[in-house]
């Protein structure tokens, strides 16, 4: 099924679109897939991919052109064996202009129009970091689509989690809307109005009455006892999914401490404690990745080498303490041992059997030495999310579509829909007599 895939950040310097770029390539060995630089503040993407750009989303917005007529293929310079000719891009403008950059509310909608009428199996969308409209308005309503951040930058860890927060309100708030079926014709307005007070106290991060959504469940508990409003909270909690990439991974010690540890815990402690966090895996930090940046020629379409490989701090941290427990070999000595297998896991990426290949390339990068390649990263990446996209429902992971607000609305409350389209026939019919 066809997915939009949201790449966000709440700050910048995590190496978003580097790993937008990436992923997107990785996907478009298996379908066609499409990469959209949103992030039109600093045309990130077309500077980092040595490829001529006839039209971009200035042509889109100024001169009428279709989006699909926006996109970009790899020059052969790049591909010259065609691997990657399942995958093109659509680049911001070459300089700011302020009306693309800062989209206006009709132009994000006709932006999302467009999108959603590209022709490919996988959109990617390399969104500006932080959080406001022009970045909301691309994220999923039932998912946090790919957040990125790294222990080098501990801040944009906390900030992920207030997109976490943002979507999540964003979604309770099109719930308890006015006009929602819990409101209607014979809702009652006083917990209408009960609820979404609560809901302003729990988002309110000054007001330290309700800390997380936990904390109001158990007060509305308390207030109504069982109720549809809170079963309805409860549904949105459990379904909502977390999806992460660590970035610049270099070591278990100080991602755990500095990365993963700080989300969790700000998730539960200002968020709720029932929502599912999955990691996608982890890209390692190489020096090599900045060079390819810098060169304009991304790193995935760079041909493997024992140059690109990179100790891998996971590997040693366990193969220390296996040297120490089980008298195997010392890492230190890994580089006196034979060279890694140059196999390039990257096109051996297969749909069909997702988690056996995740284990082999996982016991790949196992039994190489402390050595791992970034291409087996990305492949793992791939793997991950492909199994994420088979099993879960269509919302689960990205969306298969932008919604606009009403459409959102619509989508939350199905039997308002149907009521406006029994209203419409009726109309019809009344007219037609």
């Amino acid at each position: 099924m066809r997915r939009i895939i949201s790449i966000s950040s709440g700050k910048g310097g995590v190496g978003k679109t580097t790993f937008a770029i990436n992923f997107a390539l990785s996907l478009s060995r298996v379908a066609p897939t499409i990469l959209i630089d949103l992030d039109t503040g600093t045309s990130s993407v077309r500077n980092t991919i040595d490829t001529p750009v006839a039209k971009d989303l200035y042509h889109f917005f100024r001169k009428g052109a279709r989006l699909d007529e926006c996109l970009t293929t790899l020059d052969t310079s790049l591909d010259p064996s065609g691997a990657f000719s399942n995958f093109a891009f659509v680049a911001g403008p070459r300089h700011v202009i302020d009306e693309i950059t800062n989209m206006r509310e009709e132009a994000r909608w006709r932006l999302m129009q467009a999108i959603n009428d590209l022709d490919a199996r996988y959109i990617v969308l390399d969104l500006k970091a932080g959080l406001d409209a022009n970045v909301i308005d691309y994220l999923p309503l039932s998912n946090s689509g790919v957040l990125v951040f790294t222990p080098h930058h501990p801040a944009a860890t906390l900030a992920a989690g207030d997109i976490v927060k943002s979507l999540l309100f964003r979604k309770l708030r099109f719930i308890f809307a006015e006009g929602s079926p819990f409101f209607g014709p014979g809702g009652d307005r006083q917990h209408q109005a009960m609820i979404n007070a609560l809901l302003n106290q729990v988002e309110d991060v000054y007001d330290e009455r309700l800390k997380n959504l936990d904390e109001f469940m158990s007060d509305l508990y308390g207030a109504l006892g069982d109720n549809p409003y809170l079963r309805a909270i409860s549904d949105v909690l459990n379904s909502f999914g977390v999806y992460f990439v660590l970035n610049m991974f270099d070591g278990i010690e100080e991602s755990y401490q500095t990365t993963i540890r700080p989300f969790v815990e700000y998730l539960r402690t200002y968020v709720s404690s029932k929502l599912h966090l999955t990691n996608l895996g982890w890209v390692v930090h190489d020096q090599q990745i900045h060079e390819a940046n810098c060169q304009r020629h991304p790193i995935l379409l760079q041909s493997p080498s024992r140059k690109e490989q990179s100790i891998d701090a996971i590997r040693r941290e366990i193969a220390s303490l296996e040297s120490a427990i089980l008298g195997l070999e010392d890492p230190r000595l890994a580089d006196s041992a034979p060279p890694a297998d140059l196999r390039d896991e990257l096109t051996r990426i297969d749909p069909s059997c997702t988690v056996e290949r995740q284990l082999e390339i996982l016991q790949h990068m196992y039994h190489s030495h402390g050595q791992q390649r970034v291409r087996e990263n990305f492949a793992y990446i791939t793997h991950r999310a492909l199994h994420v996209m088979q099993h879960l429902p269509p919302d689960s992971f990205g969306h298969p579509r932008l919604f606009s607000p009403l459409e959102i609305f619509d989508q939350l409350m199905p039997e308002r829909a149907v009521e406006e389209d029994m209203e419409e026939e009726a109309g019809q019919e009344a007219g037609l007599l």
